[in-house]
């Protein structure tokens, strides 16, 4: 819960600086991401059945074309990016915990 946590505030960081491109945030972003990936990897291996790591994955991937890009920043991935983030693992609002 805490690297969602932590990648959704670097999403926020990185949208909230385009039209410039926030090499810094978009490293954390990835690291963060990264170590969903590996905590969804290890419950894998211990019998878990978990579609999240293929959507996973592809947020990952859209977040390095961001970091990355061969042309423009595609901020529309990035949004898209971030909104499936928060479909994929909800955080408690405000006050909830």
């Amino acid at each position: 819960m805490i690297e969602s946590r932590q990648a959704l505030e670097a999403f926020d960081r990185i949208l909230a600086h385009r039209p410039d491109r926030d090499g810094e945030a978009f490293s954390a972003l990835t690291s963060h991401l990264c170590r969903m990936r590996d905590q969804l990897i290890a419950s894998r291996r211990e019998g878990a059945d978990d579609a999240k790591l293929g959507h996973l994955n592809a947020i990952i991937s859209l977040t390095l074309a961001g970091h990355f890009p061969l042309g423009n920043t595609p901020w529309p991935a990035i949004e898209q990016a971030r909104d499936a983030l928060m479909k994929m693992s909800p955080l408690p609002l405000a006050g909830e915990g």
